[in-house]
């Protein structure tokens, strides 16, 4: 889905800023972040919802197919409401938008994404977990700053005190 017309033309080729979301405070965050940029910088946001395509059985003994179709039709339904919702928020802000939905790994998807646009930055939202959260759940900011084709703006979640946030180790050699 692709909101704006003539994108290219309305911003140039060089001035795009993508933001990825799935609704959550942080990406809220990222979004409202990369929008003072936009206005800054007279740059247009491209926005990315990637949702996965369900595998498994959840858990469930015996799944039926109606469950799982629901299910999808949740996941679907609700990346569909995150970007519009995040389209209206660029409107309001008077920001030229488009906006993906995209299926797949999200980190990859992103990268895949940021470069076929020319994206200048990349802005993501993070829960914050720590290292060893992050070491099980996955981190789609920690990926897609390993892999962007650009630099990369990671906003944390302005829910979470500062007085949480764990720690910064860094490595020097001796």
């Amino acid at each position: 889905m692709h909101r704006g017309a003539h994108w290219n033309t309305m911003l140039g080729m060089r001035k795009k800023i993508l933001v990825a979301t799935d609704g959550s405070p942080a990406a809220n965050a990222a979004l409202e972040a990369a929008l003072a940029l936009s206005l800054e910088t007279e740059s247009g946001i491209a926005v990315i919802t990637v949702w996965r395509a369900l595998q498994g059985d959840f858990g469930l003994a015996y799944p039926s197919t109606a469950v799982l179709a629901d299910i999808l039709d949740a996941e679907r339904t609700h990346a569909e409401t995150t970007l519009s919702v995040a389209a209206g928020r660029a409107e309001e802000a008077r920001v030229p938008i488009i906006t993906r939905l995209a299926t797949g790994d999200p980190a990859e998807t992103i990268c895949a994404y940021a470069a076929e646009i020319g994206a200048r930055l990349i802005a993501v939202g993070t829960r914050g977990h720590g290292t060893v959260a992050s070491l099980l759940l996955g981190s789609v900011s920690q990926a897609v700053m390993r892999h962007a084709p650009c630099p990369v703006l990671v906003v944390r979640d302005p829910r979470r005190p500062r007085d949480e946030a764990p720690p910064v180790q860094a490595a020097v050699d001796a």
